[in-house]
Parts: structure tokens; C-alpha cells; sequence
């Protein structure tokens, strides 16, 4: 991290304690230093939430190497003072329609960036769909920088200064594409009968649900939607809403280091969106990692996975038959917003639209969308809900088997 005042990035970002303290004449930090920062994360619906301050306000913040560009919510960044960016010579835009802003601070623990542009997004549908508001992502341009460690086991994220950083670790060491910005890792799948497919993979932590989502272009070339057992449903939700496609059982996702057998896989079924890019064929979310230690070193184009502790299954689908999501102002409200057809939801009558009152004899207010969606991911488990439909209440038991 130079310590010059000519570097763009040097303006924007100030380390606290210290590296403001190591800037002087013959400081230097010595190999394996600790890192620039060290942060706990909530994983909430999948994603990984960091507690940040922007402009002096709180704001949850998600760490997500599948974005180029850091941003925030669109509406939230103006209650917080963003300023607009104009192109040089463009005429005055109303602030729906502006693209960037600059935010005077963003801090994340001990660590401060100054002056910083940033994209604006619309997150409602993250929100909605993760059960946390979002106000935030913090995107490729910003983790770049260092050298990040995500510890799934003990949720915790860890930045380093590239320059000091050394693993010494027995973590699997994967190289990733050096002509490309973003982690894009080389892949296999398999399927009933075939051989392994070469797919190029992001690392994407901002992927929540499934470990494996394949675009159209790929799933068109492999014809991998052809006679196979699928579930017709949404697979992930983006900027926009539901991603649409479909669900199946692969024989086997494999990437050095991490082998899962019948991973649960989405497939891309809209030619919009990353569904539709020809120079990536999938992303790797998430769940593929959890309960892993996961390091994406940028300067030196590489990925370090650490075995997962516990053995499992961590592909798997919800048991249930519903695609649940956050409603309201605070998000305390869960509604219904997808049954699969011939599902245990199904068969009991859960319907669209139908809102959760109580989950095995808690109040839905009381529990975390991602514990419901938890608990409705283990084989053979009853569950008791009881739902609100217009004025009626109804109350139904769910028992819980593999859709696939």
C-alpha cells in the first residue's frame, strides 16, 4: 500500500492507527503482519453482511467479488449525502437517473476510504430476497486491493496489504484467469453418462442458495436441460428480481480442491443479465464454502481453499417447496412467494401471496428468514406453520422430503 500522496488510491483511502502511523520514514511492516482489517459478518440469506459507516451512518454492507463496482442503494444514498457524479458537460439529471456518486467516507473497523465513487444500485429485491436490508455492496474495484480472507467457520473477513501477505497454510491453491478482473476459476462438471465439462467459473460471495448457477449459452451448448428432472422455479434473485430457469441434480461439480457429488445447480433460462454471458459459463456461490476458509489473493491471481470441517452436503435444496421472501419496512414480515408444483407446500395448499404467522410454534417476527429457510432443508422433518390467507388463518403440517 504505498504511502505516497500521488496515488489515487492513496487519496481515497486512509488506514487507521497503524498504517497512518507507518507512513513515516523507514516504517515497515514485516511478513505475515496482521491484517489491515479485521471484521465479523453476519450471514444472513446466504450473503455475506459487513457493519460499515457511510457518511456517519450505520449501513450494512455486502462483500461481493461478483460486482465490478462498489455501490449503494439508490434511494439510502441520498438521506446519507451522496453527492451526484455528471459526466463533464452533460446537462443536470434528475437523481433517479444518475449512475455514480461520491461519498465523502465509507469505514469498515480501522479502515476509512476517503472521497469514494460509487454506483447506485436498486437493492429492495436483495433486501427482500435475503431477509436483510442492504444498503450496500462492496465490489471488485474495492477488494482488489488487498488480499481477502473469508473465514466461513468463524465468520469473520480479513483484509491484508498484498504486499506483506504470506499463507502458510496446506489450503488447495487455485490460479485464476490473469487477463480477467474478477476470480474465474477453471471447473468440471459432470453429468449421468458424460464425460467432465470444462466450465469457467466466478467465485461470486454475493450468490446466495445454490453453490452452481450455469448460464444459457453453456447450458444451450452442453444441452445440459435436455431430459432431465427439473424443478421449474426461480434460481437466484438479482438487482431486478427473480432469475428465472431451472433447477436439476448434476453428477458432480468439481473445482482443485472442493468436490461435491449431485450438486443442486441452477440453470439459466433468460437471455438478459449474467444469465446471458458467453465469457463466463456459471458462478460459484456461497454455499459452496461454508463452514471453509476462502482466500482470494488478487496480486498474485489466485484462490487458497481450506477444506471444509465438517462433512455433508453443501448443495443441497430447500425440502419444502417454497421460495420465500422479506416484506414490510423492517423486512419482519415472510411471505410467500413461490410454491413448486407437486411439493410438500404444495400438497398442503400454501399458496402465493400467503404470509407466515408462525414457524413451529414461534412467531415468524421472531425468526430469521435464513433459519426458516434452514430448517426447511432437512429430510424428513416436520414442520408446523401457520399462515395468514386475506382475513383466514390456516394452519398446515409440512413434511419435509428431497425435490430432486
Amino acid at each position: 500500500m504505498a504511502c505516497s500522496g500521488k496515488s489515487d488510491w492513496a487519496e481515497r483511502v486512509t488506514l487507521v492507527g497503524l498504517l497512518l502511523l507507518g507512513c513515516g520514514r523507514g516504517a515497515v511492516l514485516p511478513a505475515g503482519a496482521p491484517p489491515l482489517a479485521e471484521l465479523p459478518f453476519d450471514f444472513s440469506g446466504g450473503l455475506i453482511y459487513l457493519r460499515g459507516v457511510v457518511n456517519r451512518d450505520s449501513a450494512w454492507l455486502i462483500l461481493d467479488t461478483g460486482t465490478s463496482k462498489t455501490g449503494v442503494d439508490r434511494e439510502w444514498a441520498w438521506t446519507v449525502g451522496a453527492v451526484p457524479v455528471m459526466a463533464p458537460g452533460a446537462a443536470p439529471q434528475a437523481a433517479e437517473t444518475v449512475a455514480t456518486a461520491l461519498l465523502d467516507t465509507i469505514r469498515l473497523g480501522g479502515l476509512e476510504l476517503r472521497n469514494y465513487p460509487v454506483a447506485l444500485y436498486p437493492l429492495r429485491a436483495v433486501s427482500e430476497a435475503s431477509g436483510r436490508p442492504a444498503q450496500g455492496f462492496l465490489g471488485h474495484d474495492f477488494l482488489e486491493q488487498f488480499t481477502l480472507e473469508i473465514d466461513y467457520r468463524e465468520q469473520r473477513v480479513r483484509l491484508y496489504d498484498p504486499a506483506r501477505y504470506r499463507y502458510a497454510g496446506s489450503g488447495t491453491v487455485v490460479p485464476f484467469a490473469s487477463e480477467g478482473d474478477h476470480p474465474l476459476l477453471r471447473g468440471y462438471i459432470t453429468v449421468a453418462g458424460g464425460r467432465p465439462i470444462p466450465a469457467r467459473l466466478l467465485l461470486d460471495t454475493g450468490a446466495s442458495g445454490l453453490c452452481l448457477i450455469l448460464t444459457l449459452p453453456f447450458v444451450e451448448q452442453h444441452g445440459l436441460a435436455r431430459d432431465r428432472r427439473a424443478i421449474e422455479a426461480p434460481i437466484g434473485t438479482g438487482l431486478t428480481g427473480p432469475l428465472h430457469g431451472r433447477i436439476v441434480r448434476l453428477q458432480g461439480l468439481r473445482i482443485p480442491g472442493v468436490t461435491v457429488a449431485f450438486p443442486t445447480t441452477g440453470l439459466g433460462g433468460e437471455r438478459k443479465g449474467f444469465l446471458a454471458r458467453t465469457d463466463l459459463d456459471g458462478i460459484l456461490g456461497n454455499p459452496l464454502f461454508e463452514d471453509s476458509r476462502l482466500i482470494v489473493d488478487y496480486a498474485r491471481h489466485r484462490v487458497i481453499i481450506e477444506p471444509a470441517t465438517r462433512a455433508g452436503s453443501r448443495c443441497d435444496y430447500d425440502m419444502s417447496g417454497l421460495r420465500l421472501t422479506a416484506a414490510g419496512p423492517d423486512l419482519r414480515r415472510i411471505i410467500v412467494d413461490y410454491v413448486v408444483p407437486r411439493s410438500p407446500a404444495a400438497d398442503v395448499g400454501i399458496r402465493v401471496g400467503d404470509e407466515l404467522l408462525r414457524f413451529d410454534g414461534r412467531r415468524a417476527s421472531d425468526v430469521e428468514l435464513s433459519d426458516v429457510r434452514r430448517a426447511l432443508r432437512v429430510d424428513g422433518a416436520v414442520r408446523l406453520l401457520q399462515l395468514r390467507r386475506d382475513a383466514d388463518t390456516i394452519r398446515v403440517t409440512l413434511t419435509l422430503r428431497r425435490l430432486l
